[in-house]
Parts: C-alpha cells; structure tokens; sequence
C-alpha cells in the first residue's frame, strides 16, 4: 500500500474545512456544517466509517435545503473517503458531481479541490492522460488563490504524476514546489510526504546522498507533530523509501526506517488504529526481511497480520500472507509456507478486480507486482512434488492452478476485460478428452524449466535444469531466425530446444503411442511454433500434430464435420489503408469457398458492416479471414484488416460472440495474414487470447507474416484435409505443413511453422 499517495487527501480537505467555518450561521447550515465538522473529525483519527456516513448526511441536508456550496465540499470529502478506501467508482461519482457543481457555481476554491481530488483519483486508477488536465488546472488554480494548502496538495500529485510518466526532471520541481508551497501553510505533514516522494524519486535516480537529505529532513517534520493518523501514514511513507534500493541497506538507512515504523505503531496504538499498525508492523517485518534476520521478521510480519484482521483492508491481509509464506520458506517451514501461499493467493484472487492496473507498452502493473505469488507458489508446490511420491499429482495440479490463474490475469490485463476468460459455453478441462493425446504445460521459473505432462489421468513432472535468462535468450534468437527464410541457420537452435523441451519427455510420449501435443505455452514460449522444433533428422510436426491452447479449459470440444459447416470466407487482395496488396487471396477465397461452401466477400464487400450484418444474421461456425492483422504488445495495436478499416479484438468479440443467433461458440476462425511482434511474449497474448476474445472454439493464424502465395496453398490443404479425410484440426494442420515440407517452394520453416491451431484441436 502506497501511504504517502493517500496523503494529499488530508490536505485538500484541511482547506475545505476552513473554507466551511466562513459559512453563514442559518440553522440548517449549521446543521450541515456539525455533519461535515463530524466527517472531519473522523478523518483526522482514521475512521473512514465514521467519516463517510456524516458527510452523507451532510449531502441529504444540502440537497433539501438547496445548499449546493456545502454540498459540493461533502462531495469532495466523501469522494476522498471513498478513494482511501478503495471503492474507486463510488469516488468517481462523488467527485465528478462536486467538479460540475463548482464549475456552476464559478468558486475557484472548490474547483481547484475538487479537479485536484478527482485528478489524484485518475491518477491512483493508473489513468495519467485523464488525470495531468486535472491536476495542471488544479495547481493553476491554486496559484492564482495564493492557497499554500491547496497548491501543495496539487503540486505533490503533479510530481506524482510526473514521476509515473518518466518526467523526472519535472517531478523534481514540483515536489520543490509542493515543499515550499506547505511550508508557507504551515503544513508539515504534507511537507513531509512531498518530502518523501523527493526523495523516492531521488533514489529511483540513484542520487543517494540528495534522497537521504530528503528522507532525514522528512522524518524530522514527522517527529514534530503531535500524534495523527495522518501523520502515522506519512512515517510509514517515509521509512518505505528504504525498500526501493538496490542492495544491502546502509545502517543509518536501517536506523531511519525502524525507527519510523516504531513511531508510527506508537500512533497506531494511541489512536487504536488496526489499519496503521497493520501497516507499521508489517513494514517493521519486512525490513527485518531485507536485513536478513528471518526470525524477527516472522514475529513482526504475525502481528501485522492480526492487526490486518481486525480491518476491512483484505489488500493488507494479502500482503502480509504473502510477506508470512516467504519468510516461513527461507526458514524452511515448507508446509508453514505452502499454507500461507494459499491464503495469500485466495486472498488475492478476491480483490484482484479491485487492484488498479497501469499500462506501459501493453504491460500490466498487476502482473510486475503481483505475478511474483503466483510463480514463488508454483515453484514451491513443485519443488515439493519432486521429492517423493506422496500427493505428488495433488500438488502438480495446484500448482498448474496458480499460474492458470496468473494466465488468467495476463489475458484479462491484455484485454483489459475481465470477462475475456468468461466465455459462457460449457467448459471442460482438455486433460481428459481425447486418447493418444499429451498435454505439455510448461513452467518457466527463474532457474528452471518445469514440464508438466498430463496423459489421460496420468501426471508426469520432468525438471530441465535451463535458467529463464538463457531460455528466453535461445528463444527470442530462434524466433528471428526462423524468419529468415534464405538460410538454415534457425538449425542449431531449434535443435537445442528441442532437446530441452522435447527429448526428456520423448519415452513417455512413445509408450502411450502419443499421435497428439497440446501445448500450454508459458512466458518466452509463447513466441515459437513448436511445431519447427528439430530433432537433428526431422521437425516436430513430421512425428506429432500440435495444437496451442491457451489454458487447460477449453468451451466443450467436438470435431468439425461436414455435415455442420456453414462458413463466412472473407479476402482483402487489394491495397487498402498503406497496406500492400495480396493478390493471391483471390484464388485462396475461391478455393476455401468451393470446399467449405457458405457465403464468401471479397474487397469491397468485406467491409466492417457487411462483416457485422453476416455474422449477427447467420449462425456460420466457421469464418476464414485472408487479410492484413497484427497482434502488438499494446492490445491497441491488435486488428484484422477489413476493405474499409480495421477490425479490433473487441469487434470481433461484439460481432461473433454476441450475434443474434449464435447459441453455440464459432467453432473455427481462421486468420491468414497476420504477424505477431516477435520480440516480446506479452504480444502473442493476442494470438493465443483471440479465439476466446471472439468466442471460438479454435482459431488458427499466423506467429508472423509469409507470403500470400505460401499461406493460400497452406489454407487450402488444410480445409482440403478436413474435408476429405476426416481427420481433426491438429491433424489436418499437420497434413498441409507436411506437404509443404515435401515441397522444395515451401519447405523452410518460415513458410509453414508459423501457422498455429490455438484451442480445440479435434
């Protein structure tokens, strides 16, 4: 919990108190004014509750007595409360209903409070671009009053902001300012956490010595002021500053943040606050956590947890699970430390959607700071599963389960929807439903490879002693050379991985008399077709048929017939939007037509309308799309090319998913074409998510772009094989990349392995 971002709260609604107190004394104001003085009163000792239901009741007074002044302080104070404790909608709307009615009223005083408060909101919400105009006109603003209260206030959430957006330079001066700015209110709690966040941002720049200026000059204000909640955060604040540098701590770093957290504890328990002392014991823990002494740590880290427990705060309750079940590892408490990981990740699970994401370059927040759990779980489960055969398989599974939810959590970040793993038709675990079939679930761990292989009902771990580091390094290497299509220097790599990833499980996959790999790729993974591993005579995909799936469920899995197939089949050959043409999707949307059947568009009829009007009328299970489409690492980026502009991830989810008579999941989409960024794995979330973005049961597409003359003949024998043979996805996938194998056009890897089947492969 970041305390010092929920400081400048303090301070916007000090001046909004003392702006209140020049009211006229008409009795029905005045009675309002008691409510919003009580609300105060509860703030200033940490009683969010307390404070929230008085100024409800100042804002049903207001709104009867028509006292739209009062009402829009209530309203700022209240969305405050909200904001502090984490019901950030209810904020929203709080404070969006006070900026309009200060805008109406033309009072700078509360326009400036309240754009400040809603803008530290945007902020919090990771949502820089709607929060800097708010915070810029309410640090304007305030300049314009002279009001040192409220100008420090938005001076220390421009820096925050600043510092969020990699302006360094710029945060710098706005700390100064909100420094200066508090210093002329007299307002040494807000000094101090502008303070603090200098010397944050000092640190993160490695100016050791300015961030410990900063830090001493801030637990001094802090020293000085009489007991406060407020002033207890901003001591917690402080002394966290430690935790955001590299490498052993100095002594007087240690001295300054344990002795801030003891005197924050003090507070906590002059004003019986649960919340601040969880906070302060918990930090104490961890700082005894990063000096090493484990023993310490674990009885501060128990007590921070107790404390946790006696508040509404389940955010703090995780972090100390979590804090608990490291220590008891290191102590070597393995079961202690597996309990305390499940309770962390239950834990985690209930408020994931109540955590605000930031997006940078398509990457989520959530995942750089809470992914940790998920594997440091898993990576215990396993090492537990390895050492004999007691609940092994139990074991395995869980820890499967934790990064199933981590992958969970990337899909919906990816998207930013929640619901994106939510597809509502019947879903089963791919584990159990066909014979002759593997699962091959790999685990990248920092010092490892995990795989996980699942036949029938049967369990198999297999440890691969490769460090993530030289993992990702052979991989992203072998993905650019498996482009380059005028040499074989891809060889050496893909034979490398192979051995890594496929030889340890070969005897295995022999006596079932596996035909079928199903592979549930993780991390770097995700970013090569497996099916041009090597094995020094031939590829993958000449022993096994594979299929992609990104989790272990799957909607309810049945063969494509021809007895059931409707197909949509849709081309762009023309140039359109700065795209070159593909003049071979002609004969590819002739060919895909006389096979499947069904309806076909191409170029100007394969427009975005005529497209939505298709799908929402016809219940076609199966839609073929030869067009330009990427997936980037910002879901932004993520589109299929129609005639007339591009068709995003959510347009596709809106038009197949939700058609007017799809009772049943599209049971293929296919999309030629596309490209897939091949430095980064967060990029192919698009791919491996886009059958469950749109509902489908399987998809198949492209890891990078070929030529269209390579891809219309792939398609072609792909559908041609389905058609004649029978046969299920996977296999005849695997048929057509054979073929092209055989042919000396096609036969490098860049032509036929970037086609992948993601999803059902029957």
């Amino acid at each position: 919990m970041r305390a010092h971002r929920r400081l400048a709260g303090f301070a916007i609604l000090a001046a909004l108190w003392a702006f209140a107190a020049q009211a006229e004394d008409a009795r029905d104001r005045n009675a309002a004014l008691d409510y919003l003085g009580r609300g105060s009163a509860a703030f200033r000792v940490g009683d969010l509750a307390a404070a929230t239901q008085n100024w409800s009741r100042a804002i049903d007074m207001c709104r009867v007595i028509g006292a739209a002044d009062l009402e829009t302080q209530a309203l700022v104070r209240r969305g405050e409360a909200y904001r502090l404790e984490g019901h950030y909608r209810d904020a929203a709307s709080d404070l969006h209903a006070a900026l309009t009615k200060a805008d109406q009223s033309g009072d700078r005083t509360l326009i400036a409070a309240s754009s400040g408060a809603l803008g530290n909101l945007a902020l919090l919400s990771r949502r820089s671009a709607v929060a800097e105009p708010l915070l810029q006109r309410s640090r304007e603003t305030a300049r314009g009053l002279q009001d040192p209260d409220i100008l420090a206030a938005a001076a220390n959430d421009m820096g925050n902001l600043y510092t969020a957006t990699a302006r360094p330079d710029q945060a710098a001066a706005a700390y100064d300012e909100a420094i200066a700015a508090a210093d002329r209110a007299h307002d040494e709690a807000l000094a101090a956490t502008a303070e603090t966040n200098a010397a944050r941002l000092a640190a993160s720049r490695k100016r050791d010595q300015q961030a410990a200026t900063h830090l001493a000059r801030a637990v001094a204000r802090l020293d000085h002021l009489a007991p406060s909640y407020a002033g207890g955060l901003a001591l917690v604040s402080a002394g966290a500053v430690v935790f955001e540098q590299n490498g052993p701590l100095t002594a007087d770093n240690q001295r300054l943040a344990s002795d801030a957290f003891e005197r924050a504890e003090a507070i906590a328990k002059g004003t019986k606050n649960a919340t601040l002392s969880s906070l302060a014991l918990g930090s104490l823990g961890r700082l005894y956590e990063r000096g090493g002494q484990l023993t310490q740590a674990a009885v501060w880290t128990e007590r921070a947890l107790f404390a946790a427990q006696q508040t509404s705060a389940p955010e703090l309750l995780f972090r100390w699970e979590w804090q608990q079940a490291r220590l008891e590892h290191r102590l070597g408490h393995d079961e202690a430390a597996l309990a305390g990981y499940r309770r962390a990740v239950a834990d985690l699970q209930r408020i994931r959607s109540d955590i605000p994401v930031e997006y940078s370059s398509g990457r989520s927040s959530y995942l750089s700071t809470y992914g940790p759990v998920y594997l440091e779980f898993a990576d215990l489960l396993l090492r537990q599963a390895a050492l004999g055969p007691a609940q092994t398989g139990a074991l395995r599974r869980e820890a499967r389960d934790a990064v199933e939810a981590l992958k969970e959590s990337e899909l919906q970040d990816y998207f930013r929807d929640s619901c994106v793993t939510n597809f509502e038709a019947k879903r089963r675990s791919i584990d159990t439903v066909a014979a002759g079939t593997a699962i091959l679930y790999p685990i990248v761990l920092p010092d490892r490879l995990e795989l996980l292989v699942s036949i029938g009902q049967e369990e198999h771990q297999f440890t691969i002693a490769v460090p993530e580091a030289r993992l990702r390094d052979e991989v992203q290497q072998l993905r650019v050379l498996l482009e380059k299509r005028t040499t074989n220097e891809y060889l050496p790599l893909a034979q490398a991985l192979y051995a890594q990833v496929i030889k340890p499980i070969e005897p295995l996959l022999a006596a079932d008399h596996i035909g079928t790999l199903v592979i549930v790729p993780d991390n770097v993974l995700r970013l090569v077709p497996f099916a041009a591993l090597h094995d020094g005579s031939q590829f993958l995909i000449e022993r096994y048929a594979t299929a992609i799936a990104p989790s272990i469920h799957l909607v309810d899995p049945k063969p494509l017939t021809s007895e059931n197939r409707d197909s949509l089949v849709l081309g762009l050959s023309r140039s359109v939007q700065g795209f070159a043409g593909l003049p071979n999707v002609k004969r590819e949307i002739s060919e895909v037509h006389k096979i499947n059947g069904g309806t076909s568009l191409l170029d100007e009829q394969f427009s975005r309308g005529r497209f939505e009007a298709e799908l929402k009328g016809s219940p076609y299970n199966v839609v073929h799309v030869a067009s330009h489409g990427e997936f980037g690492s910002d879901p932004s980026r993520t589109f299929v090319l129609a005639f007339d502009g591009k068709l995003t991830m959510d347009d596709l989810e809106q038009t197949i998913k939700f058609g007017e008579l799809r009772e049943s999941a599209l049971e293929l989409l296919t999309l030629d074409a596309c490209q897939t960024a091949s430095g980064d794995d967060r990029a192919a979330l698009g791919l491996a998510g886009v059958a469950l973005k749109a509902g489908a049961r399987s998809a198949l597409a492209t890891l990078w772009f070929i030529s269209d003359r390579a891809s219309s003949e792939l398609v072609v024998r792909f559908y041609r094989a389905l058609k004649e043979t029978r046969v299920s996805k996977a296999e005849a996938l695997r048929m057509a990349q054979r073929d092209m194998i055989a042919d000396p056009r096609f036969s490098h890897p860049a032509y036929w392995a970037p086609f992948l089947l993601i999803g059902n492969w029957l």
